[in-house]
């Protein structure tokens, strides 16, 4: 894909907010029969890592996520790292270093010896991204398990996410409270790295839902649109519309504590 070809960047197109959090996602295609090994591995290995370093806080967040529908051709998996900080990035070679080694002492040779011959599996990357969170609601309203991840392709990245966060973020924090909604929360994010024409998009929006139905009949009530905030924003998109609109499950992550959660059939 055009959109996700190139590694984890620091490229400064504007001023990074210390305040507001950088994360990553790591794309992955991963086969039909391989899913299986490749989830397993996730679970009994790489989580591990991840659980160590979320507990030192040295990330804020780890997930894995699996396409719902779409082209065969497309990315079928993604990572999220919570990084927190552009320092942190900077720091993680060396903490994930360190958390891979007291993992691998912290486990049976035995086991360790069969869990490295099914890390011989290939990696599937296809690409990884860099984004920064510009705005968010997040009331606490309940759990979640799907997002729809709505990429744009906008003509001024910093103006579209200010109408954003001048329209929708107010907007959504209404109706998640009156619980007008069934969804759970929405942010919006801007990519850091790659950058560029020669990909189709540079930032998005994001909802999330418990249920997957929940995505189709997301309102109990007739939502009031913000119509100048929907004029405003579109206008910075290639006939108004987003790029495309694509739904993750979450199937994989580490909590607050620093414990494996799983939900896949």
């Amino acid at each position: 894909m055009k959109t996700i070809l190139l590694a984890f960047v620091c490229c400064f197109f504007w001023q990074v907010n210390a305040q507001q959090q950088v994360f990553a996602y790591d794309y992955r295609n991963v086969p039909e029969d391989e899913l299986k090994t490749f989830m397993g591995n996730e679970a009994m290995y790489w989580s591990k890592i991840h659980a160590n370093l979320v507990k030192k806080g040295t990330v804020n967040g780890w997930a894995m996520c699996r396409r719902i529908n779409g082209l065969a051709s497309e990315p079928n998996i993604y990572f999220f790292y919570g990084f927190g900080t552009l320092e942190n990035r900077d720091k993680m070679g060396e903490d994930w270093s360190q958390a891979e080694k007291e993992v691998r002492s912290s486990m049976d040779k035995e086991k360790l010896a069969m869990i490295d011959e099914r890390l011989k599996q290939k990696k599937y990357r296809v690409g990884q991204v860099l984004l920064q969170r510009s705005s968010s609601v997040n009331l606490g309203q309940g759990e979640w398990n799907y997002l729809v991840h709505n990429y744009a392709k906008a003509s001024n990245v910093t103006q579209f996410l200010e109408g954003q966060e001048k329209y929708f973020k107010p907007f959504f924090e209404q109706n998640i409270t009156a619980k007008n909604t069934k969804q759970v929360f929405w942010y919006t994010a801007a990519v850091l790295s790659p950058r560029g024409n020669g990909y189709n998009w540079n930032c998005y929006t994001v909802d999330a839902f418990k249920n997957y139905s929940d995505i189709f009949n997301a309102w109990n009530t007739t939502p009031n649109w913000p119509e100048e905030g929907m004029a405003e924003v579109n206008k910075f998109l290639p006939e108004g519309n987003f790029y495309k609109s694509v739904i993750w499950q979450r199937v994989m992550w580490i909590d607050d504590q620093g414990q494996l959660k799983t939900a896949w059939d």
